[in-house]
């Protein structure tokens, strides 16, 4: 019942966000700069370039189970800031504020010495309160930097936050892969889960960082 009552309210956070857009409206040119700059990480469709370049947030979530025992995760979002990544990552690279920028980060820590991030995730979206531990750099400019998830929940996952200039606008995204003991999430409600997180945290951090 728990887990139904779970799915039921990702469906319609997911049908939520499909609504979300900012205000970029850019011409097909920009697509193949776009999809060059991806393709290593993930390879856009047509339809989801498309929706990159009218400010959409797209987020590819998949969870399946090699063996009974073990659950293998991939994540890919991407999305285009109005501004460019130097003026984006002003907010965006104070990991410690994001408490203060998404609803379901309780409590963010970030020690510079380490290149440590510490998160503490709790939302009615999520079965489970989550402690995140991971090591990145603080991102101020254009580049590819890899982190991975030290401790806790999904323990050596790794992956890539890519930011990179596109014009006059910020190419943002994060592809992440993990495999690892079962989590006890069904596979359909953890895909769901890690596809809304990931498109409302991309959304959110934009937002936030536009000003």
């Amino acid at each position: 019942m728990r887990y139904q009552f779970f799915l039921i309210t990702l469906c319609t956070s997911l049908m939520h966000c499909a609504f979300a857009q900012d205000k970029i409206n850019l011409s097909s040119s920009y697509q193949k700069p776009i999809f060059e700059e991806l393709k290593s990480f993930y390879s856009p469709s047509e339809g989801q370039l498309e929706e990159i370049l009218k400010g959409s947030v797209i987020s590819v979530g998949k969870v399946n189970s090699p063996t009974e025992k073990d659950q293998k995760l991939f994540l890919f979002v991407a999305g285009l800031h109005p501004r460019n990544c130097t003026r984006a990552m002003r907010k965006i690279s104070f990991y410690e504020n994001y408490s203060e920028y998404m609803e379901f980060i309780k409590k963010s820590e970030y020690s510079d010495e380490k290149e440590s991030v510490y998160f503490v995730m709790d939302h009615a979206l999520l079965p489970f309160a989550m402690n995140l531990t991971f090591k990145i750099p603080r991102i101020r400019k254009p580049g590819v930097y890899p982190f991975t998830f030290e401790h806790g929940f999904l323990k050596d996952l790794k992956g890539n936050i890519i930011v990179k200039d596109i014009g006059k606008y910020c190419l943002l995204g994060l592809k992440t892969d993990w495999q690892g003991p079962e989590t006890k999430i069904p596979n359909i409600a953890f895909s769901l889960f890690i596809q809304t997180v990931g498109k409302l945290g991309l959304e959110h951090l934009i937002r936030v960082s536009l000003f």
